[in-house]
C-alpha cells in the first residue's frame, strides 16, 4: 500500500499533537495551590484522545469552501486531566482562511484555559507581516509582528509541496507552516515514511502506512502515525512524559465526545529528593544535583536552556544528563548582565497591565504616584497585594491571564505569577514569569517533594529578583529551582512553557547543601 497524493491528514495530526502537548504542559505547572487541509471539498473528522489508557478528550477537524471560493479550515481540541481531586478541561479552537490558490488571509485561536476565553485574531498581510489582535473580556491588544524569518507554507501550499515530494519518492519531508493555536511563529514539521504495517485500532486489525512525525516546538519528540491509503490517520501515538502514552484514534462524534475519566497527572510529576529540607521557606542558600534520565526513543532531549541562569541561580552542566544548581539569594549581580528590553515592560495578552481593572488595583496597592516609591518597595508591596488579592487559592483554574485573575481573584501559582508580573510592569518595573520547581513539606497526600511551580521575577539593581506571591510570609526562598522564563511577548506563552516537558517524569534531585 502506497501513500496517495493527499497528505493533508497526516500533516494535520502532527500539528494537533503539538497542541495537546502544549496543553498538557500547562496543567503540570503548579504545586501550591493542523489542520493543513487544502482539498477542494468539505470534510469532517473526529478523533478520540486516549491518555495513559483512559479516554481524555477529542479532536475535531472540518473544512468548507466558502461562497467566495476561499477555503476555511477549523479545528477543536478538548482534553481533561485530574490535578489531585480536581478535574480540569481545556479547549483550544482554531481557524485558518486561505484563498483558492493557497494565499493566507486570516486565522484565529480561541483558548479556554480558565474562566474567560482568550481570542487571538491573525491577519496575514501581503508584505509577510502579521497583525495579531488578542481579545479577552472586552480588552484588546494589537501587535504588529514582522515577517517571519522562515519562509512558511499555507495548508494548500503544504499539501502541494508534500504531494510533489512523495511523487519523487522522497521518504523524509520537512517544511515550515503556521498554526494559529501555536501563535504567530512558524513551526517546522518533519514527516518520515516508514512503510506498510498492520495495526490494531478499536479492536480491528487494519493495514496501514507508518510514519514518524516531529516538530520544531519540541526537538527530539517523535510521534508515530498510521494512515490509510488516503493519508487519513487511523492511529497516532506519542509519549510526552514517561508512563503517559497519548493516542489519537480515528473515531466518530458519539464515541469521541463520550464522558471521560481523566487521568491524574499532578502527583505523578512530583519529585522526591534524596533528603528532607528543614524550614524550606527560610532557606537562603542551597546546592542541588539534578540528574536527568536519558531520553528513550521518541522522547525529547533536554536542552541546557531548560535550567535558567541568573545572578541568584548558577547552573553548571556536568554532562548532558547531570547539572549542579546553586541558588544564592544574596548573590551579586552578574558582570555585564544583559539589560531587559522593552518586551519586559510591554502589555501583552497574558500581562495586560493597561487593563482598567489592573490599573485600579495598582492604585489600591501603591497609591496614585507609584514612581515616588523605590523600586524594591514597589515590588514588595505588589507581591503582598497579589498574595492577599487572590482569595480563592485552588487548582480549579488551568491558566488564566492577569486580566482574568484580577476579576475572579482565583487561581494557583500561575495566576499569582502572571498577576504580579503584570502589576510590576504597570508600576514601571521590568518583569517576567518563571516556571520551575518548589520544595514543600506536604502537598495532597505527598510529603517532602518538589513540584512544578510558577512565580515572577523583577529587574532590580542590575539583576532578576525572584518574587513568589503564593508564599504569604516569605518573599522567596532557595527551595525553588528556576527552569524557564517568559516575557509572554510572542503571542503564546504556552510555547515557552512546553520547554519543561522533556524534564517531566525524568528528573531526580539530590539536595547537597541547604541553609
Amino acid at each position: 500500500m502506497q501513500p496517495s497524493k493527499d497528505p493533508r491528514y497526516i500533516i494535520t495530526m502532527s500539528i494537533k499533537q503539538n497542541q495537546v502537548i502544549v496543553s498538557l504542559t500547562m496543567f503540570l505547572m503548579c504545586l501550591i495551590p493542523a489542520s493543513l487541509h487544502a482539498e477542494d471539498k468539505n470534510y469532517d473528522h473526529w478523533f478520540s484522545l486516549i491518555l495513559a489508557g483512559q479516554p481524555a478528550g477529542y479532536a475535531h477537524e472540518s473544512a468548507e469552501v466558502l461562497n467566495n471560493g476561499n477555503l476555511l479550515s477549523q479545528t477543536q481540541t478538548q482534553i481533561s486531566i485530574a490535578r489531585g481531586a480536581m478535574n480540569m478541561t481545556i479547549r483550544i479552537d482554531s481557524t485558518f482562511e486561505q484563498t483558492a490558490d493557497g494565499q493566507p488571509l486570516s486565522g484565529s485561536s480561541t483558548q479556554n484555559l480558565g474562566a474567560m476565553k482568550m481570542v487571538q485574531k491573525f491577519k496575514y498581510n501581503a508584505d509577510g507581516s502579521i497583525e495579531l489582535t488578542s481579545i479577552q473580556n472586552g480588552q484588546s491588544i494589537t501587535q504588529q509582528i514582522p515577517k517571519p524569518q522562515q519562509d512558511w507554507l499555507t495548508p494548500m501550499q503544504a499539501q502541494k509541496f508534500v504531494e510533489a515530494q512523495l511523487a519523487k519518492g522522497i521518504k523524509e519531508i520537512s517544511f515550515w507552516t503556521i498554526d494559529p493555536s501555536s501563535g504567530p511563529n512558524p513551526i517546522q514539521i518533519t514527516m518520515k515514511h516508514l512503510g506498510e504495517q498492520t495495526i490494531e485500532v478499536m479492536g480491528r486489525v487494519v493495514p496501514a502506512i507508518a510514519w514518524e512525525l516531529s516538530t520544531s516546538v519540541m526537538p527530539g519528540m517523535i510521534s508515530k502515525a498510521w494512515t490509510d491509503e488516503k493519508m487519513l490517520p487511523v492511529k497516532t501515538s506519542m509519549t510526552p512524559f514517561p508512563g503517559f502514552e497519548l493516542e489519537v484514534l480515528l473515531s466518530d462524534k458519539q464515541l469521541a465526545t463520550q464522558q471521560v475519566n481523566p487521568p491524574e497527572l499532578l502527583v505523578s510529576t512530583m519529585v522526591h529528593p534524596n533528603r528532607r529540607i528543614p524550614d524550606p521557606r527560610k532557606l537562603k542558600y542551597a546546592e542541588y544535583e539534578l540528574i536527568i534520565t536519558p531520553a528513550a526513543d521518541g522522547q525529547a532531549q533536554v536542552s541546557q536552556e531548560s535550567l535558567l541562569q541568573t545572578a541568584n541561580q548558577k547552573v553548571t552542566w556536568v554532562n548532558k544528563n547531570k547539572a549542579k544548581v546553586i541558588v544564592d539569594l544574596n548573590a551579586d549581580p552578574l558582570p555585564n548582565a544583559k539589560l531587559p528590553g522593552e518586551s519586559y515592560l510591554r502589555a501583552t495578552p497574558v500581562l495586560n497591565h493597561e487593563d482598567k481593572e489592573i490599573q485600579k488595583a495598582l492604585e489600591r496597592a501603591l497609591g496614585k504616584n507609584p514612581q515616588r516609591l523605590p523600586v524594591m518597595q514597589r515590588t514588595l508591596r505588589l507581591r503582598e497585594f497579589v498574595s492577599r488579592e487572590i482569595a480563592n487559592k485552588d487548582l480549579s483554574v488551568g491558566f488564566a491571564t492577569a486580566s482574568e485573575v484580577i476579576r475572579t481573584k482565583q487561581g494557583d501559582c500561575s495566576e499569582h505569577g502572571v498577576l504580579l508580573a503584570a502589576m510590576l510592569r504597570g508600576a514601571g518595573v521590568p518583569s517576567r514569569v518563571v516556571s520551575g520547581m518548589i520544595y514543600v513539606d506536604q502537598f495532597l497526600d505527598q510529603q517532602n517533594i518538589f513540584g512544578y511551580h510558577m512565580w515572577a521575577q523583577a529587574w532590580i539593581d542590575g539583576k532578576w529578583v525572584d518574587m513568589d506571591a503564593t508564599t504569604p510570609n516569605t518573599v522567596f526562598d532557595a527551595a525553588h529551582i528556576a527552569m524557564v522564563a517568559s516575557d509572554t511577548d510572542d503571542g503564546n506563552t504556552m510555547n515557552d512553557l512546553v520547554k519543561l516537558a522533556p524534564l517531566i517524569g525524568r528528573l531526580k534531585i539530590n539536595v547537597i547543601s541547604a541553609r
